[in-house]
């Protein structure tokens, strides 16, 4: 079901201009990655992952959404099919740990600038209403905030939160409000590319740090004596090592980071599974990748052909600073 659901979401959004990136030919079940899918069209990126259960999904998975949506400016798109009790109901939105799970149909209307206005509640949804639309048709209708209570079964000031939107009223009330002031465009849509999400990149960098083996730690101790930040990602669910940011507000700024990189230190050669996320992540978001090896590690020649720079951990620790660090870079 889930390969047939992200197949199904690759042809939609092919058909409406979308680039995508998949790794492998959608073997979700072999997929522990934060994202089966990378997409991009003009400024907008997201990533999409599917899950059976949203009620049953590895910490590690939502960490690595949170991240690498913050590394990237981007937002996930993250489909549910169930939760523990049962499938997930249509136009609606679900949260977990902060973060937004829609339908597959839901997903298809969206596509068609039909966005959804449901917010998944215990006890059932509650619906975001256009509270200042709402006061204006409700003075229209000559209709009291009193008497439009009454007719609701609320209170006075349950009325006013709806209309100040400090509350959101029930699917059930929702319905009522539209039956008596007439108007479809009542219901504010949500745009779920507009979902705040927010990731405690601090945590993730301690608790990365924790699990680095003896060859990373050196990486990781020269990349902060170059006066660079780096986010590690251990857990494997982010097809690379880890993603390099700059200290400084103007370098940040032109374009060069975020700068994703993959380490090979085992087995004497380079990983190419890594390599080759690298080289198409490079693609997708034109952004510059790094490899970096261990001394003993031969480049193979194909490689050696690629755009991602291969430096070896010996030439990184003669760089001093940063500017340093992006003339090897682009001279490699």
């Amino acid at each position: 079901m889930i390969e047939k659901i992200l197949e199904r979401i690759n042809v939609l959004l092919k058909k409406a201009n979308y680039e995508t990136l998949a790794l492998g030919n959608f073997a979700p079940k072999k997929n522990k990655f934060c994202f089966d899918l990378l997409v991009r069209k003009d400024d907008l990126v997201f990533s999409v992952k599917i899950f059976p259960n949203i009620d049953n999904i590895n910490p590690s998975i939502i960490r690595d959404i949170k991240s690498l949506s913050t590394i990237l400016k981007s937002k996930p798109l993250l489909i549910g099919i169930r939760n523990r009790y049962q499938k997930l109901e249509d136009n609606t939105i679900y949260t977990r740990e902060d973060l937004p799970f829609i339908t597959l149909n839901t997903f298809e209307k969206i596509l068609d600038n039909k966005y959804p206005h449901i917010l998944a509640r215990r006890g059932g949804g509650v619906v975001f209403l256009d509270g200042n639309l709402m006061k204006i048709l409700r003075e229209d209708h000559l209709i009291t905030r009193k008497e439009l209570a009454e007719k609701l079964g609320v209170t006075k000031r349950t009325l006013c939160a709806y209309e100040n939107e400090s509350m959101r009223p029930s699917e059930t009330i929702a319905k009522k409000i539209l039956e008596i002031l007439e108007n479809n465009d009542l219901f504010k849509k949500i745009n779920i590319f507009g979902w705040p999400v927010k990731a405690d990149i601090e945590n993730i960098v301690i608790i990365e740090e924790k699990e680095l083996s003896e060859f990373e730690t050196h990486v990781q101790e020269i990349i902060k004596d170059i006066g660079l930040s780096s986010y590690w990602y251990k857990k494997g669910s982010i097809p690379f090592k880890l993603s390099l940011y700059s200290t400084s507000d103007k370098l940040e700024s032109e374009g060069f980071y975020p700068l994703f990189s993959g380490i090979s230190e085992q087995q004497g050669k380079i990983n190419e599974m890594s390599f080759k996320c690298l080289k198409m992540f490079t693609e997708l978001f034109q952004k510059t990748s790094l490899f970096i090896i261990d001394n003993d590690i031969k480049i193979p020649e194909p490689f050696k052909n690629e755009k991602i720079p291969i430096v070896k951990i010996k030439n990184l620790e003669k760089v001093d600073d940063e500017e340093e660090f992006i003339e090897l870079i682009q001279e490699s």
